[in-house]
């Protein structure tokens, strides 16, 4: 290929990105890939773009090709180690980070890399001595705070600590942001009540600032999502062959037990795992929105069903290999259960509940990504108002394919309800489901340490302690609504 041409595709990568056009970038960066195109540093600007978009395999075509032509190999290896821990392949991840020297990009972003990929696959002495090792060499940093907290290592001395350099100057929001919540976590689990409220509360002062909770944009969301019923679906959906993958639809408020529901069908024999994919949002891309009118006109315009179902079932497969079901238990799955019922009009449902008390008091003390992070006891309270209509829409108009499972009789009747679960999915009971605990594979959510145990009761009242201080959740909750 000619200079001319090269550089004709060179634009069309940059105007698609400029453009925020996924599938144009996406087709542009794949012919510059494999042109083997002379970029150079540029190569690595490629790969964050085509990530952001969830191309797992094409980011690291591009990153291989940076390497190849300008970059440190252990510069590309330790970018790709980040992309497969971030889309949850964990063996891959530890594989090429063992190739780069500890001592790159810094000792302290190795470990926490490091760390993370040890925590999520369920090695929780390597990932605490980690941890240690960051925080060792960066004591300031709040992720590995929040790690060690999580790994649920933290002892009355590292407590003390983090106590003090949350009111150090020199702390960057985040991190003191990160460093509360890990207090707030720590105070939890010695039964500082009070002490752990005020932590928690001190991460929202820290961040709300910036992340406000968009009250307009998530009902938008919500109204959007319930343009869709039975009659719409019915009319666009399209069956897929018999021998595509299928997925098996986890939804519900987080840590409402959607990851727990997660590793129990996964231990099965005919599912090959699960995680929280996060697609929704490159099929909304490539559609130009998620209303029915948009995938009308997505369709009118030559789209097909299939093209979207093929996109969606290629980034599993990069994800979560193999040729039977999965599990696809990704956040705010409820707002996308329209279009994926277009593209899987069979795929099962299981929808999670859990006592709204319980509820919001997990999703408070948890750190749960930059947005929920930030949400107050009135954000919440809120936002499982706009959930509990979308479960009544949902099981209102996809009755036979919605099973609402209570979190607590879950975990009070285990037996029974593993059973019911599994039933639904088409799928008989196997005994290892009942071990699911035992499972090897990484565990990427806030859930992480809870699913490597039997199941167990003791979510179960946990917000009883702090009543008085989710007042202002109870008030919003049983007040308004969306």
């Amino acid at each position: 290929m000619n200079q001319l041409q090269l550089r004709i595709i060179a634009q069309d990568f940059k105007s698609a990105h400029e453009a925020d056009n996924r599938t144009d970038l996406v087709i542009a960066a794949r012919k510059l890939v494999a042109l083997k195109a002379p970029l150079g540093p540029q190569w690595a600007q490629v790969a964050g773009a085509v990530y952001r978009w969830r191309e797992l395999d094409l980011a690291i075509g591009a990153l291989k090709m940076w390497a190849d032509q300008v970059a440190p190999k252990e510069a590309a290896d330790f970018q790709t180690a980040a992309y497969l821990s971030d889309a949850g392949v964990m063996d891959r991840a530890r594989e090429y980070l063992r190739r780069v020297p500890a001592s790159h990009p810094n000792p302290a972003a190795h470990a926490y890399l490091a760390a993370s990929i040890e925590f999520t696959s369920g090695r929780l002495d390597a990932a605490e001595n980690l941890y240690r090792e960051v925080l060792r060499l960066e004591e300031t940093n709040g992720r590995a705070w929040l790690g060690l907290a999580q790994v649920g290592r933290a002892n009355s001395a590292d407590l003390a600590r983090m106590e003090t350099i949350a009111d150090e100057r020199r702390i960057k929001p985040e991190d003191r942001a990160f460093i509360y919540q890990s207090i707030g976590m720590v105070k939890d689990k010695l039964k500082d009540v009070e002490g752990a409220f005020v932590a928690l509360q001190q991460t929202r002062t820290v961040l709300s600032a910036a992340r406000e909770y968009d009250v307009l944009d998530d009902r938008a969301s919500m109204r959007t999502a319930m343009e869709w019923g039975h009659g719409n679906i019915e009319k666009l959906a399209q069956r897929p062959p018999l021998a595509l993958r299928k997925p098996i639809f986890v939804t519900g408020l987080p840590r409402s037990g959607t990851t727990l529901v997660q590793q129990i069908l996964s231990a099965h024999s005919a599912v090959d795992g699960g995680k929280e994919f996060g697609l929704a949002v490159q099929l909304e891309a490539t559609v130009n929105g998620f209303a029915p009118n948009s995938v009308v006109k997505f369709l009118r315009e030559g789209g097909s069903v299939a093209f979207l179902r093929d996109l969606y079932l290629r980034l599993v497969q990069e994800r979560e290999p193999g040729g039977g079901a999965f599990v696809d238990k990704s956040l705010h799955l409820s707002r996308a259960l329209g279009p994926m019922s277009v593209l899987f009009p069979e795929s099962p449902i299981i929808w999670l509940r859990r006592e709204p008390l319980d509820q919001a008091w997990s999703i408070y003390r948890t750190w749960l990504g930059v947005s929920i992070a930030a949400w107050t006891l009135e954000d919440i309270a809120h936002h499982m108002q706009l959930e509990d209509q979308l479960l009544e829409h949902w099981t209102r108009e996809l009755p036979t394919r919605v099973l609402e499972v209570p979190y607590r009789q879950l975990v009070e009747k285990p037996a029974e309800w593993i059973e019911r679960i599994t039933t639904h999915c088409g799928l008989e009971v196997e005994a290892q489901q009942f071990e699911f605990h035992r499972q090897s594979g990484s565990v990427t959510t806030a859930s992480a340490l809870q699913v490597r145990e039997p199941i167990n009761r003791r979510g179960i009242g946990s917000a009883e302690p702090y009543r008085e201080f989710l007042k202002p959740f109870i008030d919003a909750y049983e007040g308004r609504k969306g």
